[in-house]
């Protein structure tokens, strides 16, 4: 079927595809004075409640944050647990250098939480071989659907997943009131940016999809991982992340 001919849902799939590939996390530009409507909030929430989960047991739950003094207070909390981070890089890799506070000017965060609890809508085997399997799974899906929604929309988004971290969640937890019950998977910024992000290389369609069984000829190196890793991948040196970057 081509994109000009008529689908059963009337959806355009090389439209669809096309916003796919042109989607970004963006890491700076955000104009806070461009208002995000409440009606747009409930579109892309209404996206994020619409996605797949395991047994359908629809672990999130959303924190729409949109309080400024509460929002700089998350953005300095993220750049102050860094510190370990370029600690890290420095010792192990010999660099410290990661990407900062782009989104500092967002105005609306939407904290996606997860409730493992709902493990309890898994057969039992299932629940004890994959239950977080299936709980990150339905919460990815979630976060995907609000950017993709986004993007459809001309929103910009990003999404952080440093605030899963340990002393990240639990000073999250205390400043809104979070249920020690549940867990805190990622924030994601919305809002209106100067300028789009620009859409990063993928690896050609032929190199990673395989018919019938395995192709070993396919099978990457070492040194071709860490060729990649070096020159494609968000450790290479000319990476354009977007945003300020914060050294150690």
């Amino acid at each position: 079927m081509t994109d000009s001919q008529s689908t059963p849902t009337g959806i355009r799939p090389q439209q669809l595809l096309d916003m796919m590939r042109r989607r970004r996390s963006s890491r700076t530009g955000f104009l806070e004075d461009s208002n995000v409507s409440e009606a747009e909030i409930t579109q892309l929430l209404e996206a994020a409640r619409a996605a797949p989960s395991g047994g359908n047991a629809q672990p999130w739950e959303f924190i729409v944050i949109r309080d400024t003094d509460m929002r700089m207070k998350i953005a300095d909390l993220y750049k102050h647990q860094l510190r370990d981070k370029l600690e890290l890089e420095k010792a192990i890799r010999g660099t410290s250098s990661v990407s900062g506070v782009g989104w500092r000017n967002a105005p609306v965060l939407i904290l996606v939480l997860g409730d493992p609890r709902t493990s309890l809508c898994f057969p039992l085997r299932t629940a004890e071989d994959k239950a977080d399997s299936h709980f990150f799974t339905g919460l990815a899906n979630a976060t995907l659907q609000i950017m993709l929604m986004a993007e459809s929309m001309g929103l910009s988004t990003q999404y952080v997943s440093d605030c899963a971290s340990p002393y990240f969640s639990l000073m999250l937890k205390h400043m809104l009131d979070i249920p020690q019950e549940l867990r805190v998977y990622h924030i994601v910024p919305v809002g209106y940016t100067e300028v789009a992000a620009t859409p990063k290389s993928r690896r050609p369609l032929e190199s990673m999809v395989h018919y019938e069984r395995y192709d070993a000829a396919k099978l990457r190196s070492r040194d071709y991982l860490e060729k990649f890793a070096a020159e494609d991948s968000i450790q290479a040196k000319d990476y354009d992340r977007g945003g300020e970057r914060i050294r150690g």
